[in-house]
């Protein structure tokens, strides 16, 4: 077991065939770490169009982190050419980066991003 009382992850995965979720972060990571009182991310992951289950949305992503006691956390979905990227992040944001964002952009406030790459 791991004494991590904080960590900050940002992470960029490629080439999935479902998108990383709160269930997932909270079985592969977090359970590991008993002691983490804060933890801030950015995970970014993107599906090809034809692995998207019909009617995802990012609610119901951004309820995965909820259940598992995540509240401050928003999602953003975007698709281009055959592909279908979820951003999932903490709030605030306090990245500098946000890469790959699209067309649809939230009403939240992005005061440390100065890449939109």
């Amino acid at each position: 077991m791991s004494n991590l009382e904080e960590l900050t992850l940002y992470i960029t995965i490629q080439n999935r065939i479902k998108f990383i979720d709160g269930i997932q972060i909270n079985n592969q990571i977090l359970i590991h770490m008993p002691r983490l009182y804060k933890f801030i991310f950015y995970i970014s992951s993107d599906i090809q169009l034809h692995h998207l289950v019909p009617y995802l949305s990012s609610d119901d992503i951004q309820q995965t982190f909820t259940n598992i006691g995540y509240q401050q956390v928003a999602c953003i979905l975007s698709c281009y050419c055959n592909r279908v990227r979820c951003h999932v992040f903490s709030l605030p944001f306090v990245f500098d980066s946000l890469r790959y964002i699209g067309n649809v952009f939230p009403s939240i406030v992005f005061s440390h991003v100065t890449n939109l790459g």
